[in-house]
């Protein structure tokens, strides 16, 4: 891509962004609005049930391998961030959708 091209690109979303929305773009928003609420609430949830069970389970063998090898630890520790992100994005969409089906029969 040349310079030009990026930077239309650029202009052109800024454009999009900051135009006036429509009647129906408000209304969508609205019920992405409540779709996001309800997604952070499922997702809150997750992190901190996972927050405690890492600390119920984890806590005294990361304590030891923190003591012993801290190479391994930030190893280890990293493989915990990760699929903690990967486990719970899939488990929040699954939910979410589940929600989503039920919100809409309503």
């Amino acid at each position: 891509m040349n310079k030009k091209t990026k930077q239309g690109a650029v202009k052109s979303f800024i454009g999009e962004f900051v135009r006036k929305k429509t009647k129906a773009e408000q209304r969508q928003s609205e019920t992405s609005l409540k779709s996001f609420v309800v997604e952070l609430v499922i997702f809150g949830s997750l992190v901190v049930g996972y927050f405690f069970l890492v600390l119920i389970f984890l806590a005294n063998w990361l304590k030891t391998l923190f003591d012993e090898s801290k190479p391994l630890y930030a190893l280890v520790a990293l493989a915990l961030i990760v699929t903690q992100g990967v486990v719970l994005e899939v488990i929040s969409a699954i939910v979410l959708k589940v929600v989503e089906t039920k919100l809409e029969s309503r």
